[in-house]
């Protein structure tokens, strides 16, 4: 046969997650998952030169101009906003991941069962191009668009099925009497 193909279900969006680090975390410190993610975008870009020649067109690559756009709602005390606003503040950098934490793409790490998996994942050093924030009347929406210096690289990102759970799960369960007050104040 001639033709690849592949059939089976899309992924979903919502199992692309970014995560964000300031430059100047300590070593061993730990990326941050960027509450209530919205939206997030990879632009693979750049220019090509494109000249016309007495024996034809020369068209050849020039530059990368890598991006994220990443939206989220604005939630307190999440570390993201305030990572990348100052960093916008500063003139800093941040690191961003883009990992695809599906489990159709994890490979194990070793053979215990709680070893870490990988996923695929694109990593870059961004420089802050914009930070917004809406205050509109709804939710407060921040939107940040990060410039990705040289081009996104590719790679693994780790994580334990005990890390999965935390980052996907709003809350966890509780008995009766346990805890009191709504969920998401500081009563509970």
């Amino acid at each position: 046969m001639t033709v690849d193909m592949v059939k089976g279900t899309a992924t979903l969006a919502k199992k692309v997650w970014y995560f964000i680090q300031s430059t100047s975390a300590a070593v061993g410190s730990s990326a941050v998952l960027p509450a209530m993610q919205t939206e997030g975008s990879v632009s693979i870009e750049g220019d090509s030169i494109d000249e016309q020649t007495k024996f034809g067109r020369i068209v050849m690559p020039s530059s990368n101009e890598d991006s994220i756009e990443l939206t989220t709602y604005v939630v307190p005390e999440d570390k993201a906003v305030d990572i990348i606003t100052q960093a916008k503040h500063k003139g800093d950098q941040v690191k961003v991941w883009r990992v695809v934490v599906d489990k159709r793409y994890a490979k194990k790490t070793g053979t215990d069962p709680n070893s870490k998996q990988v996923f695929p994942a694109m990593f870059g050093y961004a420089v802050v191009d914009s930070v917004s924030l809406d205050d509109g009347d709804k939710l407060i929406t921040a939107k940040y668009k990060l410039n990705i210096i040289d081009k996104l690289k590719e790679g693994q990102f780790e994580l334990t099925d005990d890390e999965i759970a935390t980052l996907d799960a709003i809350y966890e369960y509780e008995n009766p009497g346990e805890k009191t007050g709504n969920f998401g104040t500081d009563e509970q």
